[in-house]
């Protein structure tokens, strides 16, 4: 299904026209070898052809820059406009991955998307879950974009 191809296009492409951040994809990491840390996730949830979580783990810095960069703005702290911020870029990242797996007839539909902000928190899926994991580097930082799924 080409998941990491996929998340990294749809990505790349966001940062690039809506955003305008330089941004570099790393290789995926093994999925049961690696903790993501951070500061704020922003999730929303896929269901159609398969069901899946999609999520972007930020350290704050990096969560502050990317927010600030898409609004024109600068941010000290995450606050309700930054929350919203990255729950707006994973909605543009599952529409993305939407668009591309129409292309090979699998439909899905996005749920609303959300955040979570905190110095230690876990996002557990059920085990049975596949799991692909993509790190972004930016200016500012690493972020990972995470996506959990399972098959239909």
């Amino acid at each position: 299904m080409e998941f990491a191809k996929k998340i990294v296009e749809t990505t790349e492409e966001i940062f690039s026209t809506m955003i305008f951040m330089d941004i570099s994809a790393a290789k995926p990491l093994e999925q049961s070898k690696h903790n993501i840390g951070g500061h704020i996730t922003a999730m929303i949830g896929l269901t159609g052809s398969f069901a899946a979580m999609l999520n972007i783990h930020c350290p704050e810095e990096v969560g502050l820059a990317i927010a600030g960069a898409m609004l024109g703005m600068e941010f000290e702290t995450i606050d309700a406009d930054v929350k919203d911020t990255l729950g707006e870029i994973a909605n543009m990242v599952a529409g993305g991955l939407k668009e591309r797996f129409a292309k090979e007839d699998l439909m899905l539909q996005l749920a609303i998307p959300t955040a979570v902000t905190g110095k230690s928190y876990t996002i557990a899926p059920p085990k049975t879950n596949n799991r692909v994991i993509i790190p972004f580097q930016v200016e500012s930082g690493q972020f990972f974009i995470e996506i959990k799924y399972n098959l239909n």
